[in-house]
Order: structure tokens, then C-alpha cells, then sequence
């Protein structure tokens, strides 16, 4: 649900008040029983007309013996569900939203209601198009139909509206353009056609509506670039045009809307620099810019939005520095700068945000040494900063930082150790510091982390022994160490890890054999233990590993036969044990792995025929043997 359908959910009934209470037009002379047959001929016409919908929408009465219409109809009109009435029974609202309606607009006749004020029908099921008859509501004020299965254009009719304040026809299958009658309506104060499938340009006539407060006209397929008039919404507080084929600048009228609030132009094509005016609009508190193809710095005046509480200018091509300035937003929550051609240092001023909870500063070309002042953002959950060319060592302040789910450091130019204080971060989920040049041993104490599912620390310079403190990790999903110096034994501990599906220890400087408590990972579908030093034979406790898809041996010193029980994996996809001592014959069992795609058994010693059951291998589109001591046929069906 959008921000702008909360808003609307909390502000209907102010608005039925609103209408009810104050409507200021003259009761038009109307008949009461007519209006009543006409909302009886409507129900009719529904699809799911039974006694289940609307069932107080009915002429009969056990307390009225008067058989006249008129009378029951004075008697029962104003107590139906969703109908409020004037002083003379005439209907002023009708509010059945939310209440299964499926059916047309056809067979309501809007010229028998002249004093209606409100009718809201969202959340329902109707379809077919908005009849061009709804122009006889001449004292229509607010109109809600979001949410239903209308479609062909918007009437051009819908400008004969003149007293309509609030019109919301968004999350529908509406077509077509937006049409320029919509600019009459110069007293609306909320205008909502979002999510639909409109087309065209957003109109100049839409300047002309002054009191509009809301404007949503977000995901659509409108085109064009926003017009200068908008600058003439001198009231707007929301203003979202989202998620369209925009494209052209952001003007500097943009400035004159001083009440904003919320500002939605992200998703569109637009370019050009973010216009200094916006910094006239201290009201601010949502500024979405992300994913269009602005280009330029981000400028001091941005620090004035002093209301700020998101600020999304990611997925752009905005570049320069940050600036200082960005620390007079203590207001500041969600800070999303990522994906630009951003440059420099993070200045120090970032550690004023004490009340951010994300920060996305990730895919720029920041550099210089990530701040000791970030550990001043107590409230942080998300640290973001990967794929910069930031360097140096990471910061023991970061271990202040005891609210952090998700941090990810991983591919800049960091060294030095990890921090110690790492350990401080007990609600960590998420740890990558991959793709650096980080040095020194693992410190036992990230086995404090025991909320972590994702450690990735892989592609470093990392030396000495994986801790046995890593087995604390019971909720561990994802285990990188691949592409580091460690040394030592697999620690038996890592059998601990029963949530653990991907494990990848390839690359490093381990010695001794695969501990037979890998045998309780039963979840485990990656397991890359390539280009070590390990030895032994494969331990049957791998029998256990059901699940996995991925066996990754090769390249190091292990010997013994193939183990028979390999072809019980019978989720087994790629199979390597390539460049080992292993010896005796290639098991008939292999030819069980009917999902087996890659299968290298190279540079071994292994002897006798080739198994005649590989020719069961039917997905197999790799199979090397070469360089061992087989002999014999090759089975003619290997060709197929």
C-alpha cells in the first residue's frame, strides 16, 4: 500500500464530515422515491445482486402498513447502508467502498441525484467505463472510484465537475490520455489517476488547478516533460509523477511549491541537473529522484530541507562530492546516494544524522577512509558502501553501531584487520567485507554474531585458522572464506551450522581432512572446498547431504577410492574431484546422477573400464577422465 493510500484511509472520514456537514451549495428540489428506484435499478444490475449484498437497500418495512412508495421510501432511503441525506431525504453521499460490488456504472442515473456530494465506490470490482453522464452531478465534490477494474478513457465530461475538490480514479485499467477538461476543476484539492495505463504528456491545463493539495499521476505510461506550470500548484503538498516515461529537466518552478511535502519524480527519464531551487521547499520530508538520468553535483542548498526524512537520489549519474551540508538534515532516516559517479572522501559532517536508519552510499567512486564519525549513527540498520575505492582500515567505531542488520564493505581498496569490536554487532545479519585487501586473522569474536545469515569474507589476504567460534553461527545461511592465506584444519565446529546452504572454503592454504560433522549440513547445497591442501579420503557422513547440487574437491591431495555412496546425491549437478590421488575404479553408481551436468575425474589415478552406467548421464555437457590409468572400451553410448 502507497503512502497516498494510507492518506486517503485516514482522511475519509474528515471528508464525508466535510461534505455532509458543510455543503454549502442550495438543496436542489428532488424526489426522494425516484432517487431510491434508481439505486434499486443499479443494485439490480450488479452481478452479485443477492440478498447477501445491500440487504437494507430495500422499499419494505415491518413497521410501515402505508402501501405508498413515497412514504416507505421517506421512511427507509436515508437509513441504507453507505446513504447519508439532507434535511429533505434527498441523498448527499453514497459510500460503499470496500463492499464486493462487481458490475458497471451503466444503469445509475446521476441525473436523478442533484444534491449528491460524495460518492465513493473504491475497492470494489466494477468494470467498464466511466459514463459521460456522471457530469450531471453538478455538486459533486468528491469522487472515489481507486481501486476497481474500470477502463477505456477518462470522459472529457469529468470537467463539468466544477465543485469537485477530491477525485481519485488511480489503481484502475483506465486508457487513453489525461484529458484537458481535467484543468476546469479549479477548486480540486486532491487529484489521484495513478496506476492505470494513461499515455500522453501531463498537461499545462493542470497549472490552472490552485488549490490542488495531492497530485498522483504516478505509474502510467505518461510521456513528455513536466510542464512549467506546475510551478503554479501553490498549495500542492504531494506531488507524484512516478514511475512514467518523463524525461526533459526539473524545472526551477519546481521552488515555488513551497507547502510539499512529499516529492515522487523517480522512475522516469528525466535530466539535467537537480534544480537549486529545491531548496526552497523547507516543508520537505520524501524527495524521490532515484532511477532517472540526472547528471551534475548535488548541491549545498539540499541541506536546507531541514523536514527531511528520505532522501533517494540513487541510480543516476550525479557526480562531485557529497556535501557537507547533507549533516544539517538531522532529521534524516533513509539516505540513498547509491548507484552515481559520486567522488571523494564521505565527509565527516555524515556523523551528525543520529536519527538515520539506512544509509546506501554503495556502485560510486568515493575514496579516502570511511569516517571514525559513523559510529556516531546509534540508529543505523543498513550500511551500504560496497563497490567505491574506499581504503585504509575499517574504523573500530563501526562496533558502535549496535542497532546494524546489513553491513557491506565488500569490493573497495580496505586493509588492515577486522576490527575486534566487529563482535559488538549482535544484530547482524548481513557481513561482507569481500574484495579487499584485508590482512590478519579472523577474530574469534564474530562468533558473537549469532543472528548472522550471511558472512562473506572472501577475496582477501586472510591468514591463520578459521575459529572454532564460527560453529556459534547456528542461523549462518551463507559462508564465503574462498580466496584468502588460511591455514589449518576445517574446524570440526562447522558441523554446527545446520542452516547452511552454501559453504566456500576454495582457494586458501587448508590442510588436514573434510571433518565427518559436514555430515549434519543436511541443508547444504554448495560445498567448494577446491585449490587447498586437504587430504584424506571423502568421509561417508557426506552421504548425509541430500540437498546438495554443488561438490567441489579438485586441486588438492585427496586419496582412497571414490566413495560408492557419491551416486546417492541425487541432486548432484556438478561434481569435481579433478586433480587428487584418488585411485581404484570410477563407481557404477556415478550413473545414478541424472541431473549431473559437469562431471571431472581427471588427474587421478584411477584404473580399470569406464563405467557403462555414465551412459545414463543424459544431461551431462561436461565429462572429462583424462590422465589416469583407465583402460578398455569407451561404451559406445557415451556418444549420446
Amino acid at each position: 500500500m502507497g503512502l497516498s493510500t494510507l492518506k486517503r484511509a485516514f482522511s475519509l472520514l474528515s471528508l464525508l464530515m466535510f461534505v455532509v456537514m458543510s455543503h454549502s451549495s442550495p438543496d436542489v428540489a428532488s424526489d426522494p422515491s425516484q432517487e431510491a428506484m434508481a439505486l434499486l435499478k443499479w443494485k439490480a444490475s450488479l452481478q452479485n445482486h443477492n440478498h447477501s449484498l445491500l440487504p437494507s437497500w430495500t422499499l419494505s418495512s415491518p413497521n410501515v402498513t402505508n402501501t405508498s412508495i413515497d412514504l416507505k421510501t421517506k421512511l427507509s432511503l436515508c437509513t441504507w447502508f453507505g446513504i447519508s441525506c439532507n434535511h429533505a431525504e434527498s441523498i448527499t453521499s453514497v459510500n460503499l467502498t470496500n463492499t464486493s460490488l462487481k458490475g458497471t456504472l451503466h444503469e445509475l442515473s446521476f441525473s436523478l441525484f442533484p444534491n449528491l456530494a460524495l460518492i465513493d465506490l473504491s475497492v470494489n470490482e466494477l468494470f467498464g467505463v466511466i459514463p459521460p453522464q456522471i457530469s450531471y452531478l453538478k455538486n459533486l465534490k468528491v469522487l472515489h472510484l481507486y481501486s476497481n477494474k474500470l477502463s477505456g478513457s477518462i470522459p472529457n465530461e469529468i470537467g463539468n465537475l466544477n465543485s469537485l475538490i477530491d477525485l481519485d480514479l488511480g489503481e484502475n485499467q483506465l486508457s487513453g490520455s489525461i484529458p484537458y477538461s481535467i484543468g476546469n476543476l479549479t477548486n480540486l484539492k486532491a487529484l489521484y489517476l495513478h496506476t492505470n495505463n494513461l499515455f500522453g504528456a501531463i498537461l499545462e491545463e493542470i497549472g490552472n488547478l490552485k488549490f490542488l493539495l495531492d497530485l498522483e499521476l504516478s505509474i502510467n505510461q505518461l510521456s513528455g516533460s513536466i510542464p512549467h506550470s506546475i510551478g503554479n500548484l501553490s498549495n500542492l503538498k504531494v506531488l507524484y509523477l512516478y514511475s512514467n516515461n518523463l524525461f526533459g529537466a526539473i524545472h526551477e518552478e519546481i521552488g515555488n511549491l513551497k507547502y510539499l511535502s512529499d516529492l515522487g519524480l523517480n522512475t522516469n527519464q528525466l535530466s539535467g541537473s537537480i534544480p537549486r531551487a529545491i531548496g526552497n521547499l523547507s516543508n520537505l520530508k520524501f524527495l524521490y529522484l532515484y532511477g532517472n538520468n540526472l547528471s551534475g553535483a548535488i548541491l549545498e542548498e539540499i541541506g536546507n530541507l531541514k523536514s527531511l526524512s528520505d532522501l533517494a537520489l540513487n541510480t543516476n549519474q550525479l557526480s562531485g562530492s557529497i556535501p557537507r551540508a547533507i549533516g544539517n538534515l538531522s532529521n534524516l532516516k533513509f539516505l540513498y546516494l547509491c548507484g552515481n559517479n559520486l567522488s571523494g572522501a564521505i565527509p565527516e559532517e555524515i556523523g551528525k544524522l543520529k536519527s538515520l536508519s539506512y544509509l546506501a552510499l554503495n556502485t560510486n567512486q568515493l575514496s579516502g577512509s570511511i569516517p571514525r564519525a559513523i559510529g556516531n549513527l546509534s540508529n543505523l540498520k543498513f550500511l551500504y558502501l560496497y563497490e567505491n575505492n574506499f581504503s585504509g582500515a575499517i574504523p573500530e567505531e563501526i562496533g558502535n553501531l549496535k542497532s546494524l542488520s546489513d553491513l557491506a564493505l565488500s569490493t573497495n581498496q580496505l586493509s588492515g584487520s577486522i576490527p575486534r569490536a566487529i563482535g559488538n554487532l549482535i544484530n547482524l545479519k548481513v557481513f561482507y567485507l569481500y574484495g579487499n585487501n584485508l590482512s590478519g586473522a579472523i577474530p574469534k569474536e564474530i562468533g558473537n554474531l549469532k543472528s548472522l545469515s550471511d558472512l562473506a569474507l572472501s577475496t582477501n589476504q586472510l591468514s591463520g585458522s578459521i575459529p572454532r567460534a564460527i560453529g556459534n553461527l547456528s542461523n549462518l545461511k551463507v559462508f564465503y572464506l574462498h580466496t584468502n592465506n588460511l591455514s589449518g584444519a576445517i574446524p570440526e565446529e562447522i558441523g554446527n551450522l545446520k542452516s547452511l546452504s552454501d559453504l566456500e572454503l576454495s582457494t586458501n592454504q587448508l590442510s588436514g581432512s573434510i571433518p565427518r560433522a559436514i555430515g549434519n549440513l543436511s541443508n547444504l547445497k554448495v560445498f567448494y572446498l577446491h585449490n587447498n591442501n586437504l587430504s584424506g579420503a571423502i568421509p561417508e557422513e557426506i552421504d548425509n547431504l541430500k540437498s546438495l547440487s554443488d561438490l567441489v574437491l579438485n586441486k588438492n591431495q585427496f586419496s582412497g577410492p571414490i566413495p560408492h555412496f557419491i551416486g546417492n546425491l541425487s541432486n548432484l549437478k556438478y561434481l569435481y574431484l579433478d586433480r587428487n590421488n584418488f585411485y581404484g575404479t570410477i563407481p557404477a553408481e556415478i550413473g545414478n546422477l541424472k541431473f549431473l551436468l559437469n562431471l571431472s575425474l581427471s588427474h587421478n589415478h584411477l584404473s580399470g573400464v569406464i563405467a557403462p552406467s555414465l551412459t545414463n548421464l543424459s544431461n551431462i555437457k561436461m565429462l572429462s577422465l583424462a590422465y589416469n590409468d583407465l583402460s578398455g572400451l569407451i561404451p559406445g553410448k557415451v556418444g549420446n
